[in-house]
């Protein structure tokens, strides 16, 4: 009886602990009623007398108040029961038949043993979060805990978007249910939460109870991604496993994608706050689903651009391979500093022209002639078709753009002599040398006399310098005519449009079109609250124009194959 209770354990809430390498996960917490007080089958037919008053149409709705928190208390007693009994392998005299409750998984019973997708499964209360400024949770039923996707297990889970060589999280509340008929066992059901805001009780609907702060917080510890903004500077080449698009949820068809693109010396876990607070909106959470494009920050902004395209169009091809949900087209790109230039030279309607302001051997060679739409697809010279991607692309076909501090026609500190110093300590990827030589004998006659400084004009610092060739070249450019929206840090001392966020000045963050918002903030902005409140404001505005498309069913399934197929 007690090693198939241990292995009913393993099977229920997949609660082996082999290991995390992030301290944030605790370690087990006794829970408050061991078995000796009160044994597991006694526990859950107390919360089976809790569920009965939740759904009795004669309990007024104090009663009901009071019996949601018992409930909630005697079910985190049982989920501690369990975390313990499969992490530690407690012997204890357990007297629960396992044939007796059911397991409901993303709403259906699971076809595989849930140990082969979790690692831990954490109760959200016991996180202590280290760097978001806020939490945001929802009381209500349940209990919200925090599902633990270790590196080896992500590819075999059902995820598609994720850093596959790191781990991540789910964000899931648990629900023990009990059915009319006695006859029929009671159901754990582990509930994703981005995708259900409520449950029925009988003729009642209750909000599940979430906490949106804990996974934010574990995610971004466990991918170690935020440790690595530094080396993503100097040493890009050894963090190319963390280039790409991740999402902390299941792709969701129903939600308009928001993607998410951080600036330099930085990594995506630079958004948590931003993301944790605009998580406290229902709508929001409900109709948008957050992804993050990620990047090593050391290489050129142009040549990250062509990654960011291709992890796109990568994405979608997976996805929605039809090519028929709608959403797609009402994609929401927001960047943030450099991330902003990367956002906006993929929404350039005729990128090859960023090239049209070369002389030297660029225009002695008449390579000008070929600087047109033709040449998407014909034939380039040999000597301009290494970089073809990177200058001749089609605009990412987002339906709304938004700008956080983004260095729009440079940052003047680029310049600066200990800038110029750190440049020289970049490293870049070895496979992009020889195409930025290609790059580099084109435009820049200077650099065939001086090789030893070709890596060091395509570092991502270098070309954020007002006169950069690209920062030059991206002022020529027109972008696609869509909704966007400017948010510009002020340091407090309300002088704009003399302002500056104390890295990127004003005049370099202003556009000129579309909305336009100052903070009360340095460079930081996506850490603000003001930011959060505005960026929630055109979103949820956003909304009312667009309002997210809910899929057929065709193409859900669709979309179900797709990931299956991917995997």
């Amino acid at each position: 009886m007690l090693k198939q209770m241990h292995v009913w354990l393993m099977l229920l809430v997949a609660f082996a602990w082999v290991g995390c390498a992030t301290p944030l996960i605790p370690t087990p917490r006794q829970p408050e009623l061991s078995r000796r007080e009160q044994s597991d089958t006694a526990l859950i037919e107390s919360i089976r007398t809790e569920w009965n008053i939740l759904k009795s149409s004669r309990a007024c709705e104090a009663e009901r108040g009071a019996a949601l928190e018992r409930y909630n208390e005697k079910l985190m007693t049982l989920v501690r029961r369990l975390r313990l009994d499969a992490l530690q392998a407690i012997d204890n005299d357990v007297d629960l038949n396992p044939k007796h409750v059911d397991l409901f998984y993303a709403g259906k019973r699971p076809n595989r043993p849930l140990r082969m997708v979790y690692d831990d499964m954490v109760p959200a209360e016991e996180i202590e979060p280290e760097e978001l400024e806020e939490r945001v949770t929802v009381r209500g039923l349940g209990v919200p805990i925090v599902g633990v996707i270790p590196a080896g297990k992500v590819e075999k889970s059902d995820r598609v978007v994720g850093f596959r060589h790191r781990g991540t999280v789910s964000t899931l509340t648990v629900v023990l249910s009990f059915p009319d008929s006695r006859s029929k066992n009671p159901q754990l059901h582990l509930v994703e939460r981005l995708r259900t805001e409520a449950v029925p009780v009988g003729k009642y609907n209750y909000v599940l109870a979430a906490d949106f702060s804990a996974p934010i917080e574990v995610y971004w510890s466990l991918t170690k991604v935020k440790e690595d903004r530094l080396l993503g500077m100097l040493q890009p080449q050894k963090l190319r496993d963390t280039m790409g698009l991740t999402c902390m949820e299941r792709y969701n068809p129903d939600k308009i994608p928001v993607i998410l693109t951080h600036g330099l010396m930085s990594s995506a876990s630079t958004f948590n706050n931003l993301v944790n607070r605009l998580m406290a909106y229902p709508e929001i959470r409900q109709n948008y689903q957050f992804w993050y494009f990620n990047y090593p920050t050391g290489v050129a902004w142009t040549l990250t651009a062509d990654e960011y395209r291709k992890a796109l169009k990568s994405a979608r091809e997976k996805l929605d391979p039809e090519k028929k949900n709608r959403n797609w087209e009402k994609m929401v790109v927001v960047g943030h500093s450099m991330g902003g230039l990367i956002t906006r030279y993929s929404q350039c309607v005729e990128p090859w022209k960023m090239l049209s302001h070369v002389r030297g051997s660029f225009y002695q060679r008449g390579l000008l002639n070929y600087l047109h739409r033709d040449y998407l697809h014909k034939p380039l010279p040999a000597g301009m078709e290494p970089f073809r991607s990177d200058y001749f692309f089609e605009p990412v076909q987002a339906g709304m753009v938004v700008y956080l501090a983004t260095p729009h026609r440079g940052a003047p500190m680029a310049t600066y002599g200990i800038v110029n110093w750190l440049i020289r300590l970049v490293k870049l990827p070895q496979q992009l040398v020889g195409e930025m030589y290609n790059i580099a004998t084109l435009q820049q006659d200077s650099l065939i006399m001086q090789p030893e400084r070709m890596t060091e004009w395509f570092t991502s610092t270098r070309q954020l310098s007002p006169q950069g060739y690209s920062i030059v070249g991206l002022q020529n450019l027109s972008v696609r005519p869509v909704p966007t929206h400017s948010i510009i840090g002020d340091r407090g001392r309300g002088d704009t449009p003399k302002s500056s966020d104390g890295v990127v000045p004003y005049w370099s963050s202003h556009i000129g079109w579309g909305t336009e918002t100052i903070v009360p903030s340095d460079h930081s902005v996506q850490d603000v609250p003001e930011t959060a409140e505005r960026l929630s404001t055109i979103l949820l505005d956003y909304l009312k124009e667009n309002k997210a498309q809910k899929q057929p069913r065709r193409h859900r399934r669709a979309a179900r194959a797709a990931r299956s197929a991917s995997l």
